[in-house]
């Protein structure tokens, strides 16, 4: 199993580390061993799956041996529903844990909101390239009542356009937020195969994070230079076989910035357990940057006193 680093998709250093909050997943394609293997590590308080699951069984029976480990999340991918195969799609939207689909709604998850926009674009549906509203069907309904019965499957659209994104879910994401992470199937524009609507709705809901799979490639996209250091949303894209944990690792110097340890401990005094995730959360006394960032490019101070402001009242 790979992490992600910001470095790249290079083995984590061998010091201790406290265990994530959050642990995405690339695309497991049906081989779930990797993402058991790095649950059974690290007991993040919860998992989320980027699409293209196909799993051989239904989903909580091939995570059966975590469950009581962490919370399973997921979005879906094309390959649930084109692989050919109605059983991947029963294993996914059948199973137990069908309802911890994030697709089209902004949830709590291990103390972050979390958007999730699963499925691909299909030009039959909405080229978003196009303006939304000249989009062949706004939702699934339209698109079912234009087919004949003998078209339908199951009395609904077809199996592969039950990936596809509609303009109604993404209409409704959009007024969803607000939200921390944004997690899709599809790229933000930063890729050569992504797409700007992403980066809009990563905006509109003012997430700190994205993260996607569907590419199968391992990308830190600020430090590869494909997105500026200034963009309002830093993103990742995670492979198959390998992860993205969250918040990261404290004692890397790289990626979102680490503050000092008398910062670091500082905050744990005022928020204990949740002093990481308040340090990775864009604040509003902070231009809507992370006071993990916003110290880490010298303003520690100002990031003390509203920590101080906090644990014994006063004026920042």
């Amino acid at each position: 199993m790979k992490p992600l680093t910001p470095s790249g998709p290079h083995a984590r250093s061998e010091h201790k580390q406290s265990a994530p909050k959050l642990m995405f997943f690339g695309d497991p394609h049906g081989d779930f061993a990797p993402v058991i293997t790095a649950v059974e590590r690290f007991r993040p308080e919860a998992i989320v799956l980027l699409g293209d699951i196909q799993a051989r069984q239904p989903l909580h029976v091939e995570l059966q041996s975590i469950l009581d480990l962490t919370e399973v999340w997921f979005i879906h991918g094309n390959h649930d529903t084109d692989s050919g195969s109605d059983a991947a799609y029963d294993n996914l939207w059948g199973s137990k844990l069908a309802h911890r689909n994030l697709d089209g709604r902004v949830i709590s998850v291990a103390g972050y909101r979390v958007a999730g926009l699963g499925g691909v674009f299909r030009s039959k549906i909405w080229d978003p390239r196009r303006p939304i509203e000249e989009a062949a069907f706004q939702s699934s309904d339209a698109m079912r009542r234009t087919m004949k019965r003998e078209e339908r499957w199951r009395d609904g659209i077809s199996r592969r356009h039950r990936s596809s994104i509609f303009p109604a879910v993404y209409q409704h994401l959009l007024r969803s937020g607000p939200a921390d992470i944004l997690v899709t199937h599809e790229a933000p524009s930063a890729h050569p195969h992504g797409w700007r609507v992403i980066d809009q709705l990563a905006e509109k809901l003012g997430v700190l994070l994205v993260v996607h799979g569907h590419h199968h490639q391992n990308i830190n996209y600020a430090e590869e230079g494909l997105m500026p250091a200034a963009a309002p949303f830093r993103a990742f894209g995670v492979d198959m076989d390998s992860y993205l944990a969250w918040p990261r690792d404290p004692h890397e110097k790289t990626g979102f910035g680490s503050p000092s340890q008398d910062l670091l401990n500082l905050a744990e005094q005022v928020f204990g357990a949740e002093a990481r995730v308040w340090l990775d959360k864009p604040h509003e006394w902070l231009d809507g940057q992370t006071p993990a960032a916003f110290a880490a490019g010298g303003g520690s101070k100002k990031v003390r006193s509203i920590l101080n402001a906090i644990q014994n009242g006063g004026v920042v």
